[in-house]
């Protein structure tokens, strides 16, 4: 890992970075001052991480907690996760993920749960590598007109 890494919860200052990694991971562009009021959001269960190396902003990822009815123990979900491919097989994912991990475990989840495409192996290699396996299928079904 870099020596000049920073790898911390995010704030609001941090929106017009968080836009701009989001836009290259997701390909969905959200303004910063779209980002900015849904930091203060009550209702808001996903925290937003990032990981800077010389004062930049070179990967993010976002970990949700969210407390169930019918379970003692909240359900965590590490929902993005970005790095900038010239920062790429340095460490830097791995920290973030750890970060997520406390920030689940502090929150009273269990488990960490997390989605990536079936056939990205790099990420899979990653995340098998830090003690994730196989769970279940995920399914999805769009429930509406397509964004534009």
């Amino acid at each position: 890992m870099p020596d000049d890494i920073v790898i911390r919860v995010a704030n609001e200052k941090d929106a017009p970075e968080l836009a701009r990694l989001n836009a290259a991971f997701n390909d969905v562009y959200e303004p910063p001052e779209a980002l900015i009021p849904r930091f203060a959001d009550p209702q808001r269960v996903e925290t937003p991480l990032i990981a800077m190396v010389g004062g930049r902003a070179v990967c993010f990822a976002a970990v949700r907690v969210v407390h169930s009815l019918f379970y003692a123990h909240p359900h965590a979900e590490l929902t993005e996760l970005y790095v900038e491919p010239a920062f790429r097989r340095q460490g830097i994912a791995r920290g973030l993920i750890a970060l997520a991990e406390r920030v689940a475990a502090e929150r009273g989840a269990r488990t960490l749960t997390l989605l990536t495409g079936a056939d990205n192996q790099p990420a899979r290699a990653l995340y098998s590598a830090l003690g994730y396996a196989d769970d279940d299928i995920s399914l999805t079904k769009a429930l509406g007109p397509p964004e534009d």
